[in-house]
């Protein structure tokens, strides 16, 4: 049977269960030194002390055995009201007043109550601790001259605010026995304390009454006088760290640990290690390859890649930046892969969010919390039992096919044609720049193939050639100008004669011959000749009809002929004919001679007459015998000359064709070309050089293009654009007749085949978790074949409720390990973990915020680990579990505490990957802010629509008013009345106008925070209507909090409030608590970048003031980056040459009434906006750089989601149907109408559009 856990080889009997760890002995720093006495020394090991002591530093003094006992900390309901306490202890939410009702004991319990919430929500936010809880019982001891005090026996509570008062409830899990009781009085007092007997003296048949366990442990104690009992009832921080996390810590050895803590053959064996990737470009990725179970970018592609490889990473995540979606991806791999991974990660919001995306994937349950193991054990289950294998064959063929479709489709758009060395795009942009010039050429000119091949690599010098013909006057005049336009000549005594013949001609010879024809034709019924050719061909048959009649008499063309020929035929041509019909034909014929008039070739006479007698009968009505008039000879020698010069001029106007020679011109056209022909013309002068130009440009065959120039009287500024017009134009009807790729330049074949691939994509992508989904379920299922008794194990301990990360692990391993890849945990609770649980790699979140110590107990479960963290906004600070009056952290330098960081360290020893592509939806003006003044620049990010439309995402409010008396201890200004009447306003105005939207407030001192919380109270008090936007459950509750508690907290609108404030005098103090300490930048940096969509900023010192230079450096750093809140810094400028098919667009779309920018913060290519509607708009050129993934699909839906109507125009459409788009446009933001009629009246469009960035907003909201 082949094993679930391990598809490539069969598993013998007695391998399915490790039971030693799995470190032990495929270390690389175990090594042997030659000696069987000698003891190798690790050179980590006194880094391993440094962090054990790091461990045994965390969360201070253990609450558990050194509880203060003091009104601050504590909520004391020994003497509780009894209704109050019933209800409570049935385990009903209960408010505070009506567990303590009398008003002077209710009021430090109402104080103690407000610290323990903020103190819990610190704990739970950044640590991942619930510490919360009811403690019963009050023992005090005394050992080695030190006091103990903590609680017999604990149950978790939970106490949230309610208005203007806290509500409590007892959570339903059942009381232990304090574990740091049980471990000091076994170590201490050698008193061994059973922990299920003493539970079990709580339970009175079902009621909850602790008084026998606490006379229990009186009876133990009895023979010691330094131990007392009290029984109490108080709620506080109770939790223990470093005990068991120090247990876990025992065996360091390990590969990155050792590296970590300077061992040289570990950081060599740690760097060599790495394993080489190269990263597929998504677009030559196979489908069934890409299984990406959530969407990515190049970036996170390139990390998930090397993940995958098993290489040690550390990944820098600014906020918004996708880390959840590396790590979900690297997850989706590893999983595929048959690895087990363990995540760990302080913050339970980071936890969430993964868990989260893996069930929108299809993969609920598959990431198991290591605290709470069951709930997400049975959706592994539920998952798995639902699951069915998708049918991904045919989606992935059609993504495959589409995207080759596509892919071709871009290349056709930016190959360059072998002959003529440019592409479709640079047609279009070369053709968008002429059209945008200030006298667009307007050429219709079509160039042949070989004209455009030729021109390919002298565009310039076939312009300087036109521009020289210009200058002669070479385009002055053109066809219709002068009839010598176009004539070439062989010299310029070729063009004198010529001229002088059409002089000729046009004075003397024609008008003669018009003159002496009419007469003569007069007196046949012939008609008047309209052409100078008629003429001739009338007297040519009046000369032949002369010479017949000498010979001939007149009856002979009294009728045809034909006979007679036939008849006079020689040979066999008369051969059909009867002898004696032939003999009475010859005789009759011989009968037409004049009498004495020998005629040779009777026959040939004869045929000649026929002709002739056609000829006539074709002008002259029947019955008209041809006649001959006088004066014929003279008039013969007159037409000879004119006939002659004509077939000169023809020669040389190139007139040689039928119909198109001078002859063939009507008499009265041809007489007015005559006469221009033999005006002085400018065209005649300078010839032989114009001659010697023409010639150049016959050569690159540019006639059709010189005509239109000449046509249009084209100057010398304007032919260099009329011959590229042309030449461009020409290589784009060229190039989109050729290239396939370019499916005939149908865009709506291109818009089909986009939006299919988006379907496609989409359930290409559903489908690889689906697929991930149906791999877990076939592993669930062979297990439950291959393991029925760990079925039947893991079924009672999720029915009976005790699952946990040990005794699943315990008692089906093999089941667990299919049903749980991944195990979720915080730094806290690895412990947890068993010794002989594997893992294939830890991915630690929020590793920047962790020193090492806290993470040993991943670190040495796995060979890989890959760091993710915010150097920036996240350094490691000291924290208390217990509630304590003092600070025992004191003054923190947060740049020294980040060095101590996982991230720091481990950064020094794997490669460093960055995440810059933030995905948040904030305005341009905060995402400037943050990523100028604390990221240099580097962040990249989406547009928000509401910045286009000026709206502000970040305000900054000085408060005039802002004095306040310094404090008697600390000489410090906290929580300016002023300040906090401003904060309220704020937040009842944003619980009234945008309820839907989660608010926090942030402040650097705690005392701010707490004067801000009591005004709340009242206010919210006050108005009725708005108190559920403050107590309803929520993922995101409306929350007080200060700089150092909101290092995990995110919200859509935060007011930061800094809390400091002037002397009466107005004096600034240097003192602005934390955000003076060192490495107070970092706070800055967490209350700047806590905000998803808007930041308000609330100060009563100026700008000017903090950035006085008697202050520290700190502190001037808040009045540096408030300058930049008051002067946002200017979008980049991309310097990327402007697309002028856009800028012709902008046009069109300003026409119609509509705010345009082109190339909007260096990531939108036209932006544009009318009555609240944002448009972005896509072209060819600016997807190119993207995958074709990327391109139709990502970058559209993340600027959806940021705001804006997204509009994709290919570059054909763009040159092609310009007006069409801005309507498509126009239609979007309602403008459809308007856009109809102005596209008509206004087809050129205005020139006043913006190009530039506008000037910021205000910070009015």
């Amino acid at each position: 049977m082949w094993r679930a856990d391990s598809y490539d080889a069969p598993q013998g009997v007695g391998e399915s269960l490790e039971t030693t760890p799995w470190w032990s002995g495929d270390l690389a720093h175990q090594v042997s030194v030659g000696d069987s006495e000698a003891t190798p020394v690790n050179g980590a090991a006194q880094a391993w002390e440094t962090w054990r002591d790091q461990i045994r530093s965390l969360g201070g003094p253990s609450p558990l055995i050194h509880f203060q006992d003091r009104n601050e900390n504590r909520i004391d309901l020994s003497r509780g009201h009894p209704g109050g306490l019933a209800r409570f202890l049935a385990g009903s939410p209960t408010l505070l007043v009506n567990l303590i009702r009398d008003d002077m004991a209710r009021k430090p319990a109402h104080k103690a109550a407000g610290r323990l919430v903020n103190h819990a929500l610190e704990l739970l936010q950044n640590r991942g601790l619930d510490t919360m809880a009811l403690g019963i019982g009050l023992v005090e001891w005394k050992h080695d001259g030190v006091d103990y005090c903590g609680p017999l026996l604990m149950r978790p509570v939970r106490l949230r605010r309610r208005g203007k008062d806290f509500e409590l409830t007892l959570r339903k899990s059942r009381v232990r026995l304090n574990p740091g009781v049980q471990r000091a009085f076994a170590q201490q007092l050698q008193v061994t304390l059973d922990p299920e007997a003493f539970v079990a003296l709580t339970d009175d048949e079902g009621a909850f009454k602790p008084n026998p366990a606490l006379d229990r442990l009186r009876d133990l104690t009895a023979h010691r006088g330094d131990v007392t009992v009290a029984a109490r009832l108080v709620i506080s921080s109770f939790a223990e760290l470093v005990d068991p996390m120090l247990d876990d810590a025992h065996d360091l050895e390990h590969n990155v640990l050792d590296a970590l803590g300077s061992n040289t053959t570990a950081v060599a064996t740690l760097r060599t290690s790495r394993v080489p990737v190269e990263v597929s470009h998504p677009d030559r990725r196979s489908a069934d390859t890409d299984r990406f179970i959530a969407d990515a970018n190049p970036e996170q592609d390139a990390i998930v890649a090397n993940i995958q490889a098993g290489n040690s990473l550390v990944v820098q995540t600014p906020p918004g930046t996708g880390a959840t979606q590396v790590v979900v991806n690297a997850l989706g791999g590893l999983i595929a892969n048959h690895k087990r991974v363990l995540i760990v990660t302080p913050r339970p919001a980071s936890a969430h969010a993964i868990k989260e995306r893996l069930a929108e994937s299809g993969l609920r349950g598959a990431a198991v919390e290591v605290a709470n193991p069951g709930k997400d054990i049975i959706a592994s289950i539920g998952r798995n039992e639902k699951a069915k294998k998708p049918t991904l064959r045919d989606v992935d063929a059609a993504l495959e096919r589409l995207r080759k479709v596509i892919l071709r489709y871009r290349e056709a758009l930016s190959e360059k044609n072998h002959e003529l060395g440019v592409s479709a795009l640079d047609c279009f942009s070369a053709l968008g720049r002429l059209s945008l010039s200030a006298k667009p050429p307007e050429t219709t000119a079509r160039l042949d193939k070989e004209a455009l091949v030729s021109l390919a690599g002298g565009l310039g010098q076939a312009a300087e050639l036109l521009a020289k013909a210009a200058e002669l006057g070479e385009f002055k005049y053109g066809p219709d100008d002068s009839p010598w336009y176009g004539v070439s000549f062989t010299s310029l005594e070729d063009a004198r004669k010529s001229q002088e013949r059409a002089k000729r001609l046009s004075i003397d010879l024609i008008p003669k011959l018009l003159e002496r024809i009419e007469p003569i034709l007069a007196q046949t019924p012939l008609p008047q000749a309209k052409t100078v050719g008629q003429i001739g061909m009338f007297l040519h048959l009046l000369m032949d009809i002369r010479d017949t009649l000498d010979r001939f008499q007149p009856t002979v063309f009294d009728r045809s002929l034909r006979d007679l020929i036939r008849a006079t035929a020689p040979g066999d041509d008369a051969k059909d004919m009867p002898r004696i019909q032939r003999r009475r034909l010859k005789a009759l014929a011989k009968e037409h001679v004049r009498p004495g008039v020998h005629v040779g070739d009777l026959h040939e006479w004869l045929i000649k007459i026929q002709a002739q007698r056609d000829m006539w009968n074709r002008f002259v009505e029947t019955g008209h015998q041809p006649s001959v008039p006088g004066g014929l000879g003279d008039l013969q020698a007159l037409f000879q000359q004119s006939e002659t010069d004509i077939a000169e001029l023809d020669r040389v106007l190139g007139r040689s064709a039928l119909n198109a020679r001078l002859a063939d011109m009507p008499t009265g056209d041809l007489v007015d070309l005559l006469a221009k022909l033999s005006q002085e013309s400018e065209i005649l002068h300078g010839l032989e050089q114009r001659q010697e130009i023409a010639d150049l440009l016959a050569q690159w065959r540019l006639q059709p293009l010189v005509e239109d120039l000449a046509t249009r009287h084209v100057d010398g500024s304007g032919v260099a654009n009329e011959l590229a017009m042309a030449w461009w134009r020409g290589a784009l009807e060229t190039i989109l007749d050729k290239e396939e790729g370019l499916l005939g330049s149908d865009t709506e074949i291109l818009q089909r085949l986009e939006a299919d691939f988006r379907l496609v994509d989409e359930a290409h992508a559903a489908g690889n978790g689906q697929l991930s989904g149906w791999q877990l379920a076939e592993r669930w299922s062979l297990g439950l074949m291959d393991w029925p008794e760990e079925a039947q194990a893991l079924k009672k301990m999720l029915q009976n409720g005790t699952a946990t990360v040990q005794s699943l692990n315990s008692f089906a391993p093999h089941l667990t390990k299919a049903l749980a890849p991944v195990w979720v945990a915080s730094p806290y609770d690895v412990h947890h973990l068993p010794h002989t649980l594997r893992f294939d790699a830890v991915f630690v979140l929020d590793a920047a915020a962790l020193r090492v110590g806290e993470t040993l107990g991943a670190l040495r479960r796995a060979p890989q680990v890959v760091a993710f963290g915010d150097p920036v906004a996240q350094t490691p600070r000291p924290f208390t579990l217990g509630m304590r009056v003092e600070d025992p952290a004191g003054v923190v330098d947060r740049d020294e505490a980040h060095d101590e960081s996982l991230f720091a360290a481990l950064r020094e020893l794997v490669p460093t990957m960055k995440l810059e592509h933030s995905y948040r939806s904030s305005g341009d003006d905060l995402a400037r802010v943050v990523s100028d003044a604390f990221y240099g620049g580097q962040g990249q990010h989406v547009p928000w629509a509401g910045s286009f439309l000026g709206h502000p995402a970040l305000a900054l409010d000085v408060i005039e008013d802002g004095q306040g008396m310094p404090d008697p201890i600390t000489g410090i200004v906290e929580g300016v009345d002023a300040e906090v009447r401003q904060t309220v306003s704020h937040v009842i105005d944003h619980a009234l106008l945008r309820p839907t939207e989660s608010l926090m407030v942030l402040t650097a001192s705690a005392i701010h925070a707490s004067k801000v919380h009591d005004a709340l109270g009242l206010a919210v008090g006050a108005k009725p209507e708005i108190a559920d936007f403050f107590t309803k459950d929520s993922r995101e509750p409306f929350l007080v909090v200060t700089l150092d508690q909101a290092g995990a907290l995110t919200r859509d609108r935060v007011i930061f409030s800094l809390g400091y404030g002037r002397t009466p005098h107005g004096r600034v103090l240097s003192d602005l608590g934390p955000l003076s300490q060192p490495g107070g930048e970092r706070l800055l940096a967490v209350a700047f970048t806590r905000a998803r969509r808007h930041l308000r900023v609330l100060s009563c010192v100026s700008i000017e003031d903090l950035r006085d230079e008697r202050l520290s450096a700190t502190t001037r750093a808040l009045g540096d980056v408030l300058h930049k809140v008051d002067n946002p810094p200017l979008a980049k400028v991309s310097g990327r040459e402007q697309d002028p098919l856009l800028v012709d667009l902008a046009k069109r779309l300003d026409v119609l009434g509509m705010n345009v920018e082109l190339d909007y913060q260096g990531h939108i290519p036209l932006a544009a906006s009318y009555g609240g509607y944002c448009i972005a708009l896509d072209t060819d050129t600016s997807l190119m750089p993207f995958s074709v993934r990327e391109a139709l699909r990502l970058r559209p839906a993340a600027l959806a989601k940021s705001g804006w109507h997204y509009v994709r125009a290919h570059s054909l459409e763009l040159f092609t149907a310009p007006d069409a788009v801005a309507l498509r446009i126009a239609t979007l933001v309602g403008l459809g109408d308007t856009a109809g009629a102005t596209s008509h009246d206004n087809p050129e469009g205005s020139h006043t559009f913006r190009t530039k960035p506008s000037a910021p907003v205000t910070h009015a909201e």
